[in-house]
């Protein structure tokens, strides 16, 4: 690492442009998260920082950089995402993704959908536990770990006056942090600042300088990773401000260094007091370990120890095609082995309570235990409300129940997060694939028929099977049957499903409508002479029933209009509505009337201008 550094400053630092999100609205303690962002990458890089949307291909020919670094994931009502255009211009810019948000954030199929149209293959995170969570892209991603800034955590000198300070969130989310509070807050005086969320401007949030001071004001602070067991920014900042940190024992804290009474406190409900009490009786003890968290923080978690892109950067410049870039730690470097060497990156994995009640869960679902897993998947909501992948599991379990409805519901809300909120241009394929065997347990295959149409660029083998049965079920002829290797054009999904042949996944289906009351549509399936992954013969079409050649005419024209008026409002720049696309033309009849509007609104004096010239004309042709 340091190696690299001292290249660096002899031929000058390497040309990025980084496309960060436009955080200015966030509140400061959270705009300074982005701002050291920015800082940590100018240590090794000539930054260029993009804050608007823009042009690709314009941004590369203004600053012909070296690098590419594309933010993306960010979960927030405040901050707003880049739309960046012609990204697929300037092949030969390295261009990276950097996630940052938790590792279990419901936006990274944002995240995804956007490194997809952006055309990034390589991916960096915050998070130790990214991989864990989202295993599709665990092969191409690397960890750029929290860090702190050293102008700002230092030791200040404070005079210790506070024994325990706890500064956040205590809920599920935190189960740690919510055990241990009690037992410390009722033995110990502690300065408690709860959290006012991640929107909030409260002047009760400190941060920066001040809350550096206040760390280096108290003997002890605990941290806690969240229910995932993640390194977080507060694990570097206590230690960093010459406070001794008492933290939960998790294999990513282990990995950045900590050891239990060396330079921190590992610590649950049964020995907390007995520790603290033990090291308030020895002043020594105590400031050892508080002072060695000091030197470890300061000497290998400050933003000058957070070269990993760089290093990325300098081994993609000389790799060969039998070689990739692995990190074997997500605190130590970046190295370059031989594809055949069969080394991986090695990954953290820490088991959080949350993914061990989605995994029990899956386990239930696919043992036909619905009512179990509902209640594992409920388990893991507790955690963490707003995660996507029980929400998806809780959308199978009722469709397996027999009650379509509920799961079309969970689905639209999910799809919602991507089209409504974070606003990218396509949902999660094996969501959107759900949704439209929703719509077909609800016998509305007229719909599910235009669903199926949508997001054609999107492509994943369990959508591309979806898509399949709404023709089988159309009773089309010769429709290929989706092949069993996966597509390299295919989306990566943050769900995980069971690997099946095409003929077992059509047979779950077909248990799904029966489920739900669609015997003709079951029936239909059922005829259906498949083995394994080949369809040896598909029903034949009943020629004499015109009623449902008619409706399949009506729908192929209705489908025609939709894609129509879809091409046309692009040509007119008029915006989607930001939801589920549309099924019938009162949709685009809407977005047309407030396009309209908001051109009157913008535009009145242009307006009246154009009106009154008009009035001025007919008087004249009038008179004459």
């Amino acid at each position: 690492m340091n190696q690299n550094i001292n290249n660096m400053e002899k031929v000058g630092k390497p040309k990025l442009v980084f496309f960060q999100w436009k955080h200015e609205r966030l509140p400061k303690f959270l705009l300074l998260h982005m701002q050291q962002h920015v800082k940590c990458l100018s240590e090794f890089f000539d930054v260029i920082l993009i804050n608007e949307d823009c042009d690709y291909q314009q941004i590369c020919d203004l600053y012909q950089p070296d690098l590419a670094l594309f933010e993306s994931g960010y979960r927030s009502s405040i901050s707003q995402r880049l739309k960046i255009t012609n990204t697929s211009t300037h092949p030969q810019i390295p261009k990276l993704g950097f996630h940052n948000a938790d590792a279990w954030c419901d936006w990274r199929t944002g995240f995804l959908s956007d490194m997809e149209h952006w055309g990034i293959e390589t991916f960096f995170s915050i998070c130790t536990t990214t991989p864990e969570h989202t295993p599709e892209i665990a092969e191409n991603m690397f960890v750029w770990p929290n860090f702190i800034d050293a102008d700002v955590y230092r030791d200040y000198g404070e005079s210790k006056v506070v024994e325990v300070l706890i500064n956040g969130c205590v809920n599920l989310l935190y189960p740690w942090r919510e055990k241990i509070f009690n037992i410390l807050t009722d033995r110990y005086p502690s300065l408690v600042f709860q959290h006012s969320g991640y929107d909030s401007s409260s002047s009760q949030m400190i941060y920066g300088e001040q809350y550096a001071r206040t760390l280096n004001a108290s003997f002890f602070v605990p941290a806690c990773g969240t229910v995932a067991k993640d390194v977080v920014r507060k694990h570097f900042e206590i230690p960093g401000s010459r406070s001794c940190l008492i933290a939960e024992k998790t294999p990513s804290v282990e990995a950045a260094g900590f050891v239990d009474m060396q330079n921190c406190v590992f610590a649950d409900e049964s020995d907390i007091l007995d520790k603290l009490d033990y090291l308030f009786k020895n002043p020594d003890e105590l400031a050892r370990i508080t002072d060695s968290g000091y030197q470890l923080v300061h000497s290998q978690h400050t933003l000058k120890q957070r070269d990993q892109i760089l290093q990325w950067f300098n081994l993609h410049k000389h790799l060969k095609p039998n070689q990739k870039i692995v990190q074997t730690n997500p605190f130590g470097d970046l190295t370059v082995v031989d594809k055949s060497s069969g080394i991986e990156s090695s990954h953290i994995i820490c088991n959080g309570a949350h993914l061990v009640a989605l995994r029990q869960g899956d386990e239930k679902l696919w043992a036909e235990k619905y009512d179990e897993a509902e209640s594992l998947y409920l388990k893991c909501l507790n955690y963490i409300h707003w995660m996507r992948e029980p929400k998806l599991k809780l959308a199978l379990c009722s469709l397996y129940k027999g009650t379509p409805k509920r799961s079309l519901e969970l689905l639209v809300e999910l799809v919602n997060v991507d089209l409504m909120h974070s606003q990218v241009l396509d949902p999660d394929p094996i969501e959107w694939a759900y949704l439209i065997i929703s719509l077909l347990c609800q016998g509305k295959l007229n719909e599910a028929i235009i669903r199926a149409e949508q997001f054609p660029l999107l492509c994943h083998p369990e959508l591309e099977r979806t898509r399949w049965v709404v023709n089988v079920l159309q009773n089309k002829r010769d429709i290929i049957p989706p092949s069993a290797e996966r597509s390299p054009k295919s989306r990566r999904s943050v769900h995980q499903m069971p690997s099946l042949n095409l003929a077992d996944w059509v047979d779950r289906l077909a248990i799904v409508l029966r489920s739900c009351q669609q015997l003709k549509l079951a029936e239909q399936l059922h005829g259906l002479s498949i083995r394994g992954d080949e369809v040896i013969e598909t029903p034949k079409i009943n020629s004499n029933n015109v009623t449902e050649i008619w409706r399949n005419q009506r729908l192929l024209i209705h489908l025609n209009r939709l894609k129509t008026l879809d091409y046309l409002f692009n040509q007119l720049s008029i915006p989607p509505r930001p939801s589920l696309p549309p099924i019938s033309e009162l949709d685009y009849a809407i977005r047309l009337a407030r396009a309209v509007k908001k051109i009157i609104i913008r535009f009145p004096e242009r307006l009246k201008n154009a009106f009154t010239s008009g009035r001025s004309l007919t008087t004249k042709v009038m008179m004459k």
